[in-house]
């Protein structure tokens, strides 16, 4: 997120690093990376750095959902994080580091939970892609660690359901193009954009519906997944290790839900996947639907963002370049 959240109480969240995590705050930095959390640079009187994120429980990703039940699946998701990196040996995890009562999450307040990670020295790419087929064996390798490791016992970790985030909000607004959307400064060029797409959209959730009723259907083991294993989400540390950070997604589902996003279509990184875990072959159904999924979640999010009151800022001019691009 490129803005800071006004509506956040920053010596609130000092006092909560104090209180919890018994770091005493020398500095605290907003760090305008990533989309979808807050991240701050904390650094104490020693010179320590910590990755300070503040999840929000009310964001329009997880609309129709209330701040509690968001709260239990972010925190079976960073648990499990924690649990692949403590008792699973995957180094690669960047899991939080628990408060002096062993939670891994907490909240800050009622829209706010926050969390605090060892900060990783490194680079991650921006545009999210892997730029050489050496990296997507590498990640092949990685992935194939991870989903070895779900014989775990995952703590509270959810399972796939092939929902789309914001759904609702999009099919309504597909029900009111001839009204105004008067919720700010997108508004109505989101409506106008929405509208010219608006047959083609139909078709492809449509579309989406019926090869996810396929692939739920079809036979196969379901693992650990992160989710999003992209490029953006992949620290490359200077030693040249990589390290998966981002874990809020990480659900039970088709090993596809990582694959998609780490093989290319000469199927770089499919060898080492499958030198690890012993798979035959990908899912082709499976991998089409979350390369789907991926962009109809996002149109998904972007128009609930626009349906509701906005104003003209440096993350929502981001969403509607984004949404332009997946509506082209």
């Amino acid at each position: 997120m490129y803005s800071e959240p006004g509506n956040l109480d920053r010596a609130a969240l000092v006092e909560a690093l104090r209180r919890h995590w018994s770091i005493g705050v020398a500095r605290l930095d907003y760090l305008p990376i990533g989309f979808g959390s807050h991240h701050w640079q904390a650094v104490d009187a020693d010179g320590a750095r910590w990755f300070v994120s503040a999840d929000d429980l009310e964001a329009a990703r997880r609309a129709g959902r209330g701040p509690d039940d968001v709260f239990q699946d972010l925190d079976g998701a960073y648990r499990t994080a924690a649990v692949l990196r403590d008792e699973a040996g995957l180094e690669f995890v960047v899991a939080p580091t628990a408060s002096r009562d062993g939670a891994v999450l907490r909240r800050l307040d009622a829209q706010y939970a926050i969390r605090v990670e060892p900060f990783v020295a490194g680079a991650a790419t921006e545009d999210g892609e892997f730029e050489r087929p050496e990296e997507r064996r590498r990640m092949g390798t990685l992935i194939g660690r991870l989903h070895s490791a779900s014989g775990l016992a995952a703590v509270r970790l959810g399972r796939e359901d092939f929902a789309l985030p914001g759904r609702l909000a999009l099919e309504e607004g597909l029900t009111q193009l001839d009204v105004p959307w008067e919720s700010g400064p997108f508004g109505e060029p989101a409506r106008e954009l929405v509208r010219a797409h608006a047959g083609r959209v139909r078709d492809r959730l449509w579309a989406y519906d019926r090869l996810a009723g396929r692939v739920r259907g079809e036979p196969g083991g379901w693992v650990i997944t992160h989710g999003e294993p992209h490029s953006a989400n992949v620290i490359r540390a200077p030693e040249g290790g990589l390290r998966l950070v981002d874990w809020d997604t990480a659900l039970i589902g088709p090993p596809e839900r990582d694959l998609w996003m780490v093989l290319d279509p000469d199927m770089a990184g499919w060898d080492e996947y499958r030198d690890v875990t012993g798979a035959v072959r990908p899912n082709d159904d499976a991998l089409r639907l979350y390369q789907e999924r991926w962009a109809l979640a996002e149109i998904c999010g972007y128009v609930a963002e626009f349906r509701r009151p906005h104003a003209d800022s440096a993350d929502t001019r981001a969403s509607w370049d984004e949404l332009r691009t997946y509506l082209r």
